[in-house]
């Protein structure tokens, strides 16, 4: 059996003479996990060449990172929008789209939940302490990134419940901008107390599924966290 191929762009960080690109381990630590081979796409690489490795690529996924450029779904910046780069979001929007279109399998975390929203014709939350009264807490401290910092309530009935159980799951945190007016075709699967949304999934695909935590972080000591990347795996595995 081949092991599938898992598309991840990784953008540019740092400013200065030696920009790098930077992708954090423990997303590519999950996927080997499962047996995948990460395929890791540099954000500025063109649309057609990005495309043809979509195309030979067995599922995508995209990760945390700074703020969808407001502009993405008719919007001024909040003053807290931070870390907009357009072509990562030229980029991973194009993605989101080919994967819905194609039935490619996408799991996408954080800032890509976002990310498939705007993709798909959905808006955002620009900033959730100013904007969502009596919101919880939703961006925890980075020194400690596989605590709970809330629970979210996964629904019955979805690929979600499925992998992780339905009812309150324990999650971290590190997000102040969340789903707004969702797009057409997807289905909340996840909320948060405060009603903040934090997963999502397209009915009908072979998985398509999105989150707004960061499982790679957990996956090393939970299970249900481990299984989402795994069920992703599965579902990539390629028929050739």
């Amino acid at each position: 059996m081949s092991q599938p191929r898992i598309l991840i762009p990784i953008p540019v960080q740092g400013e200065g003479p030696r920009p790098r690109f930077s992708l954090g381990e423990n997303y590519v630590k999950a996927l080997l996990a499962c047996g995948a081979v990460p395929l890791l796409l540099p954000v500025g690489v063109g649309l057609d060449e990005a495309r043809a490795l979509f195309e030979q690529a067995d599922g995508v996924m995209l990760t945390g990172g700074g703020d969808v450029n407001p502009a993405r779904y008719h919007q001024s910046p909040h003053p807290t929008t931070y870390g907009v780069d357009d072509a990562r979001d030229e980029l991973e929007i194009a993605l989101a789209r080919w994967a819905a279109e194609a039935d490619k399998p996408l799991f996408a975390i954080c800032r890509g939940i976002q990310v498939v929203n705007v993709a798909l014709g959905g808006s955002l939350v620009q900033d959730i302490p100013e904007l969502v009264p009596h919101a919880l807490r939703h961006s925890g401290d980075h020194s400690r990134r596989s605590e709970v910092l809330h629970t979210v309530r996964v629904e019955t009935n979805s690929l979600l419940a499925r992998l992780v159980g339905a009812g309150e799951v324990g999650v971290n945190s590190f997000h102040h901008q969340a789903i707004d007016r969702l797009a057409s075709g997807l289905v909340i699967t996840a909320r948060a107390p405060d009603g903040i949304i934090e997963g999502v999934e397209l009915p009908g695909l072979r998985h398509f599924l999105a989150v707004q935590w960061h499982p790679e972080d957990m996956a090393a000591e939970r299970a249900d966290m481990q299984a989402l990347f795994c069920s992703f795996v599965r579902a990539c595995v390629p028929s050739r």
